[in-house]
């Protein structure tokens, strides 16, 4: 006589669902808080790239009677800005001139319909042609003048002031214009990479904003408008 198959441990097909369903439930449940962690983790890691570069801006101006570099325009390119830090012979300092939201962030540099100043394009990725032309990932505030596109300032003046940064404040070279009163804990000295009316590049429930490092040395994330926060 033939043994019966013991079918009292076998899943039938309705448990077998249920089973697949309460796994589906759980994956959907973990998505948000892993894709939040993944922001938060390139956020800390393009916060971390800007204290270093701060760093080598501080221990520049060190022996520069306190001066941090001057450059050309606040925007692409900055080839001064790697000399002045010997910035090619330091090859972590180079990787930290780039975020690592920085092949997100190319699309909106990319873009020359959606985002202000319409028409025109950067490039923010770190590649060896970027590093030759001294395009970088981030914005830096200490400048001589607005970049132009044409007649276009990608980020207007009347806001934007250029100045030059002193480790113990702002030399503003516009006078005429209105000026922020300002501490070495708000001013602006380099920050990530953004464009008007183009999302910013870390994004994540309840904190959207951009990295930014002030002239006291410390990184916060900055929300708000760029324009109304310039200091």
């Amino acid at each position: 006589m033939e043994k019966m198959v013991n079918s009292k441990h076998a899943f039938t097909l309705i448990e077998l669902l249920v089973v697949i369903a309460i796994i589906a439930l759980l994956l959907s449940m973990l998505m948000p808080s892993l894709k939040k962690a993944k922001h938060l983790a390139a956020e800390k890691v393009c916060a971390a790239h800007l204290r270093q570069v701060s760093l080598a801006l501080f221990t520049y101006a060190q022996s520069n009677e306190e001066w941090l570099p001057f450059e050309p325009t606040e925007h692409n390119t900055h080839l001064g800005l790697f000399e002045d830090l010997d910035a090619r012979k330091n090859s972590s300092l180079m990787k930290a001139f780039y975020c690592t939201r920085d092949e997100w962030q190319d699309k909106i540099a990319q873009n020359p319909d959606e985002y202000i100043p319409a028409g025109t394009t950067d490039s923010v990725l770190d590649t060896p042609e970027n590093r030759e032309l001294g395009n970088i990932g981030y914005v830096y505030w200490s400048f001589q003048e607005n970049k132009y596109f044409g007649t276009m300032p990608w980020r207007n003046p009347n806001f934007f002031i250029p100045r030059k940064l002193r480790t113990s404040g702002v030399k503003w070279l516009y006078p005429d214009r209105p000026r922020p009163k300002t501490s070495t804990s708000e001013v602006w000295v380099i920050s990530d990479f953004f464009r008007r009316g183009a999302p910013f590049p870390h994004t994540r429930k309840h904190a959207h904003g951009l990295n930014m490092s002030y002239l006291d040395g410390h990184v916060d994330l900055l929300r708000g408008k760029p324009k109304d926060s310039y200091k």
